[in-house]
């Protein structure tokens, strides 16, 4: 037997307590002092005894709890006896398929070793192969022979995700779990550093009977990974920003470099569809980010413009040279506000289109009527009601849709008692009052000192609402309502630059242009993703791949979802509201093809590591010889002994331990403290 973490026992010293709090029970009884012994018949004085432990049995039991806890938590492993060894195997190969794979030569070569691999293995052991990138890929096929799943696997290619080991140890975990054979897993990489996990444990795979790595390189190789965007502030001039990061991979049998070298000069072209219009040259050093800046470029007389940012020399990894950026220009937002003679004065409408428009944050479009009147492509509301009683249906329905809705108050303004006993209006008002500091919208940063509340209008709280903002005399001001889509934020003032004169402040521009940021985070759709992210899609879209063809079927469109964008381009997505383009991108972390440092292969061999190792038969052993001595670069390779952990029958002994200690432990509950 071995202790994963023989550490905590150390915890074994807490065994001394048991023993203490069990001769504390066993004091002898204190001494009174009586005025008189004249009337006290005469008795015999007690026979001295040496003081002894009582109840052994519930001792005994404490012990045992806090023995068996120490050693749970040292993780005890029992190696199978000889007979379970001998047994037949399962092998798991499993290839990786991440976007560093795609480099010269790199998937021809894992897929000849795993070729090799499976013609040194024994006969009667089971074989199953399957890709790995931040996940594992089962195949349908893993039921076949090898010979045919290895050829369904040759057929495939490399795609555009990042690698991730630790999240591919851990599924395989699983799996070996529910095997009922010993499994060795093949894990057939380029070894590239940053597929580690933010978490070495994650690295370990206790189910497994056995690692071997296999590196699938043999050279150097370099590459030069682009990312750029292009901004636009005035809708004519364009700039483009390009960022380089130059990396290589180095195989184990070369000695690491005491100075990187230079990769020599990269030129970077830019270009308008097939125009060429500028090209820069850089000279690139190994894992140091370079920036290049193309400015002076007039705007395309085209709608969503894009350029294409290239270099002119190949690399090993080709599928990273090559970007397409989108102009970004200033967009302003749509935003209706309905007004009627009813709901919104000339000064709240005036107010509210200064404070939106502001730095054209939004494009403000008056609507007459109700709220089903507002185009569907418009997803924010501003209106005015009276808040005493329930919300008009037309507004409800409208934030159910998915839309988000900015409700002030409208009721009569009343003047203050104050002001009415006075010749000369000069009341000081309250000022503003405690946030809600934890909310997205974050109102405590903004600057109140200024703002002042003379008639804040009544309001019916509901059970659910989260008030935002309140005076300093606990009256709301602003106020979130729990709804099931959208979003529907009460505004608690008449905005009409009398009741307060928060509409006349700075604050108030700052705070509406929070909301509308806090509206959109709800609605908008990113511009960008890294390949192989997930994202969210509203109801009634369709997506369009690069090259325009329709990815959702009829039914998948008509209802919201998410969909896993996982190669490169630029996409459209296509709704009520518009069409959005979504650029994704290549891993900037995966096209990093820097290989393993030793300390962090130590780290990971460490994880496997076991001083009781039983022998193996020669048969396996002569097996993973063969496939050395293909040229395979194995970075580590575990004991070939069989494990099972001993929490499996150390955890119910334990339960049942403690389980007894209760029981007994209450049925002495009527023994005194002071021995008696």
């Amino acid at each position: 037997m071995s202790l994963l973490f023989p550490a905590y026992l150390a915890g074994l010293l807490g065994l001394a307590l048991p023993w203490l709090l069990h001769r504390f029970s066993d004091q002898q009884a204190p001494e009174q002092a009586f005025p008189s012994r004249r009337f006290l018949e005469a008795t015999t004085p007690p026979v001295s005894r040496t003081r002894q432990l009582k109840y052994l049995i519930l001792l005994a039991l404490r012990v045992l709890s806090l023995m068996l806890l120490c050693f749970l938590f040292a993780q005890p492993w029992l190696n199978r006896e000889g007979g379970n060894v001998a047994l037949s195997k399962h092998h798991v190969i499993a290839v990786d398929q991440s976007l560093s794979m795609r480099s010269e030569g790199r998937w021809p070569a894992a897929i000849a070793r795993a070729r090799d691999i499976v013609s040194g293995l024994p006969a009667n052991d089971s074989v199953e192969l399957m890709a790995i990138d931040n996940s594992i890929h089962r195949s349908n096929l893993r039921d076949e022979p090898a010979s045919v799943q290895l050829q369904a696997l040759s057929d495939q290619e490399p795609g555009f995700v990042s690698s991730d080991y630790g999240t591919v140890m851990q599924g395989i975990n699983r799996l070996a779990a529910e095997s009922d054979l010993p499994v060795r897993l093949w894990l057939i990489t380029d070894v590239q550093e940053s597929a580690l996990p933010a978490q070495l444990n994650a690295l370990y795979a206790p189910e497994l009977d056995e690692l071997v790595v296999e590196s699938i390189l043999t050279d150097t190789q370099r590459n030069v990974h682009v990312q750029a965007s292009a901004i636009s502030t005035d809708g004519v001039n364009v700039q483009v920003n390009v960022q380089l990061m130059a990396s290589e991979s180095v195989t184990g049998d070369e000695p690491p470099a005491d100075d990187p070298v230079d990769t020599g000069a990269t030129t970077v072209q830019l270009y308008s569809g097939e125009r060429l219009l500028a090209e820069q040259q850089a000279t690139l050093t190994p894992f140091e980010l370079q920036t290049l800046v193309f400015d002076r470029l007039v705007m395309p007389a085209v709608s969503d413009p894009v350029f294409t940012v290239a270099l002119a020399e190949s690399d090993d990894l080709p599928d990273d040279d090559r970007v397409d950026v989108v102009v970004r220009t200033a967009n302003p937002m749509p935003v209706a506000l309905l007004a009627t003679e009813r709901n919104v004065s000339a000064d709240a409408a005036v107010f509210l289109t200064t404070a939106l428009e502001t730095d054209d944050l939004a494009r403000v479009e008056t609507v007459s009527g109700s709220a089903d009147r507002v185009s569907a492509d418009i997803p924010h509301l501003i209106s005015g009601r009276l808040l005493e009683g329930r919300i008009d249906l037309d507004i409800l329905q409208y934030v159910d849709s998915g839309a988000n809705v900015l409700l002030f108050n409208t009721a009569e303004y009343q003047v203050p008692q104050a002001t009415r006993q006075l010749a000369v209006p000069s009341i000081a008002g309250s000022e503003m009052g405690l946030s809600d500091d934890a909310h997205p919208l974050q109102l405590g940063t903004l600057d109140w000192s200024g703002v002042r509340f003379y008639d804040v209008p009544s309001l019916t709280l509901l059970a659910d609402d989260r008030v935002l903002l309140q005076t300093s005399d606990r009256k709301p001001v602003l106020v979130e309502r729990p709804t099931d889509r959208g979003r529907l934020l009460i505004l608690n003032d008449r905005l009409d630059g009398l009741s307060s004169n928060l509409p006349l402040q700075p604050a108030f521009v700052s705070l509406v242009q929070s909301i509308l940021d806090y509206f959109d985070a709800s609605t908008a759709l990113p511009d960008q993703l890294v390949a192989g992210e997930r994202l969210a899609l509203p109801a009634r879209v369709q997506v369009l791949s690069p090259s325009e063809q329709p990815l959702l079927s009829l039914d998948a469109s008509g209802q919201s979802g998410t969909m896993a964008f996982d190669q490169p381009g630029l996409y459209k997505i296509v709704g009520a509201r518009g069409e959005h383009v979504l650029r994704v991108i290549l891993d900037s972390r995966e096209a990093n093809i820097a290989t393993l440092s030793e300390s962090d292969l130590s780290a990971w061999q460490n994880r496997f590591a076991d001083a009781d190792t039983a022998e193996v038969p020669d048969q396996s052993l002569e097996s993973a010889s063969d496939v050395r001595q293909t040229g395979s670069a194995s970075l580590m390779s575990v004991a070939d002994a069989a494990r099972q952990g001993g929490w499996r029958w150390l955890l119910p002994i334990l339960l049942l331990a403690f389980i007894m200690e209760s029981a007994l432990a209450n049925r002495r509950l009527d023994v005194r403290r002071d021995g008696s």
